[in-house]
């Protein structure tokens, strides 16, 4: 007996596309609720192959047996429609109720996320690098030495309010998992970096290759004070201690990277 159809319900989850534009195309958004079991999604993506050149999707659980699918992609034929898709698709033996939003003039938005969470616990919301580089020009300007010392307590802040779900996510042994640590930095969205420690266990080194800070070129030599009170902030709560940062190599500054090394307060070893 199958289930009965349950309907969609918008939801926060991380998004594949916020919004898609290609001008001349007919796209197309396909949300479905599934059965949570295998075979479900191919068997989707089967009947979908057919209509839709998907082009990026995602697929998450819902809870209480249920899957959501999304999905932009292209219609294949002039003689589809969203409308054509949704019938389609919602007779498929485990999709439980689908929806299709078609694209207009060459745009496309996505109807049903409200947001995306990067799986801290939390809601997210997109911002310009450019955008939040040229917000914290403008502190230093109006503030010179003051907004750099404001901007890094606020990173500091921001990053010892999270520092718990950090250190539990590196376990008991963190200075054997930089490399995850930075592929973690990477996959929010603070570009590549890397991690390492020095032999006698007094320093840390954090290189940043793509730091948003250095988006825009600074007027007031101001460096990347946020992202520099964010590393103390982290590590102190990975290391279980106080740290204290300084950053020797600058984007803002001409180098190629920027290079944030952070010490113990106290002149002890990191662990």
């Amino acid at each position: 007996m199958q289930s009965p159809k349950t309907a969609l319900e918008p939801l926060n989850r991380k998004l594949i596309f916020p919004f898609l534009y290609s001008p001349g195309e007919r796209m197309v958004h396909v949300v479905a609720t599934l059965t949570d079991e295998p075979g479900a999604l191919a068997s989707l993506l089967s009947a979908l192959s057919s209509k839709v050149n998907l082009i990026g999707t995602s697929s998450y659980s819902k809870g209480g047996n249920r899957a959501i699918f999304s999905g932009f992609g292209r219609i294949l034929s002039v003689n589809e429609s969203a409308q054509s898709i949704r019938d389609s698709t919602s007779n498929l033996p485990n999709v439980h109720d689908c929806k299709v939003w078609d694209s207009k003039d060459g745009l496309l938005v996505d109807r049903f996320h409200t947001g995306f969470w990067a799986g801290v616990g939390e809601p997210y919301l997109m911002f310009p690098n450019k955008g939040l580089s040229e917000t914290f020009e403008a502190v230093v300007r109006a503030l010179g030495s003051g907004g750099e010392f404001m901007l890094y307590t606020q990173g500091m802040d921001y990053a010892n309010v999270r520092g718990p779900l950090y250190k539990k996510l590196m376990g008991p042994h963190p200075e054997a998992r930089l490399d995850e640590l930075a592929a973690l930095v990477g996959a929010l969205g603070y570009g590549k970096s890397t991690a390492s420690i020095d032999p006698s266990d007094m320093e840390l080194k954090l290189t940043s290759q793509e730091c948003f800070e250095c988006s825009t070129p600074t007027l007031c030599k101001r460096t990347c004070s946020f992202l520099r009170g964010m590393a103390v902030g982290v590590f102190s709560s990975i290391f279980d201690k106080e740290l204290v940062g300084a950053e020797t190599r600058c984007r803002q500054r001409g180098h190629e990277e920027c290079v944030f090394i952070l010490t113990p307060k106290d002149q002890r070893p990191l662990f």
